[in-house]
């Protein structure tokens, strides 16, 4: 993926759209890795920002109940998000933005019905 892929890729969550920052974009994240340990670096390669500002993200959010630290893997920390928590509601709402927003730019297509078989024509 190249850098340019890299930064579309991710900014385009539900909440960066909305909200934009670091904090959204560790929160889309979450979308992706649910409960599965990260770690700082991870989480930086993953957001394309650096590791100073996800680091400071996270303790954002840990202040909110959003992360928890879990064992360290080395001399590495590793994160939770809390995703059963009330981060799950928010998660949710921003599916189902996100998930608006794609069908509203989706180009309208009907698809005819198939003829020449089960699986259509090809």
């Amino acid at each position: 993926m190249s850098c340019s892929d890299a930064e579309k890729y991710a900014v385009s969550g539900p909440l960066t759209t909305i909200f934009d920052g670091a904090v959204a974009r560790l929160l889309d994240q979450s979308l992706l890795v649910g409960n599965m340990e990260q770690t700082i670096g991870m989480l930086a390669e993953s957001t394309n920002l650096s590791y100073k500002t996800v680091k400071t993200a996270l303790q954002r959010l840990m202040e909110l109940g959003f992360v928890t630290k879990t064992r360290k893997i080395g001399n590495t920390q590793a994160y939770r998000f809390e995703v059963e928590n009330e981060l799950h509601d928010l998660i949710e709402c921003a599916q189902n933005l996100q998930l608006r927003r794609l069908r509203q730019q989706a180009p309208e297509r009907q698809l005819e019905p198939q003829m020449g078989g089960a699986f259509g024509r090809f």
